[in-house]
């Protein structure tokens, strides 16, 4: 197979569906393909809906191709590319999808390599990005955490983008202070303990990322402090990491034969067993029952059912 020939293939995948020899080809002449990706980038950030669906095909597979490589001449285009609104149903999204929010904290850290300050202005500038800007803040932080940036650097970072995002109250502000805050808390960085508590009562954090409790403990039991390996991955491989989201099902649920556990609840509810005591009766069924059609049903990426305009796997899923 060419060059010419795996474009074709690549532009014809659906859905799930993955050439893993089209882009195997892809690899092997990525110096030959840069530059049609780089136009592909061109053409998306002068006019987002300008791409056709075979198009956008190839600009999805060849942006993460650029986190594998770690090629840094991409640099600027790729944060050119990601400095739009990146919200549900946005045309980014409908490019990108679970890559928008997964992935782009990989692309970022590798292609940026120790460039922190080109991902600091990418993050202060005025563009509508949230969940790309909240993976720029992720991917510096990985730096500070592999020791490529000092306590002064991340620190001066920090103050720069709280700057930024308090001078222009927003929801996509308020979700990044939360972003933010989370991670000084992790990382320790004390520093800015009582500029964050001083919010509170202002109504400032996005309450879905971190809790106001957590803030005033100063302490997220749910936070970790290994960005890298779990969010940000240094040796990404595009088809292993693809292949292995083929592992999910459209709704984002592992693909697995559900097992026969009836023999294990039988023994719960057997005389003396952990369930034994409790009475199942007619009315207390009825009573603790809740009628299916009011229960909400929402896939990962579909709007969450509590109204609050995010993906239901940022905001209620878990």
């Amino acid at each position: 197979m060419n060059l010419q020939q795996a474009l074709v293939v690549i532009g014809d995948a659906h859905g799930n569906d993955l050439p893993v020899e089209a882009l195997e080809t892809v690899k092997s002449h990525w110096a030959k393909f840069y530059p049609e990706l780089e136009c592909l980038m061109d053409k998306f950030i002068a006019d987002e809906t300008s791409l056709t669906d075979e198009e956008n095909a190839l600009l999805f597979f060849g942006t993460l191709f650029l986190a594998e490589f770690k090629y840094t001449p991409a640099l600027s285009k790729c944060l050119a590319l990601f400095s739009r609104s990146d919200s549900f149903l946005t045309p980014l999204e409908a490019v990108f999808g679970d890559a928008l929010t997964e992935l782009t904290a990989t692309l970022f850290y590798n292609v940026a390599n120790d460039n922190t300050q080109a991902l600091s202005d990418y993050i202060v500038a005025g563009h509508q990005a949230m969940y790309c800007k909240a993976s720029a803040i992720e991917a510096v932080f990985a730096q500070y955490e592999m020791g490529t940036i000092d306590n002064t650097v991340i620190s001066s970072h920090v103050t720069c983008w709280l700057n930024a995002f308090l001078a222009l109250p927003s929801t996509n502000n308020n979700f990044l202070i939360s972003v933010l805050a989370d991670y000084c808390i992790v990382y320790q960085l004390d520093e800015f303990k009582a500029q964050f508590q001083s919010m509170l009562d202002k109504d400032i954090f996005d309450t879905d990322r971190i809790t106001l409790s957590e803030v005033a403990a100063w302490d997220n039991t749910h936070g970790c402090k290994v960005l890298i390996g779990l969010i940000v991955n240094t040796n990404f491989d595009l088809i292993a990491t693809l292949s292995s989201w083929q592992s999910y099902d459209e709704a984002g649920e592992l693909m697995v034969e559900e097992a026969d556990d009836t023999q294990g609840f039988d023994s719960l509810m057997d005389e003396g067993g952990l369930l034994s005591s409790i009475l199942y009766d007619e009315q207390t069924i009825i009573d603790n029952s809740v009628p299916v059609s009011s229960l909400p049903r929402a896939g990962r990426n579909d709007p969450c059912p509590c109204g609050s305009g995010k993906k239901y796997k940022k905001c209620c899923l878990h």
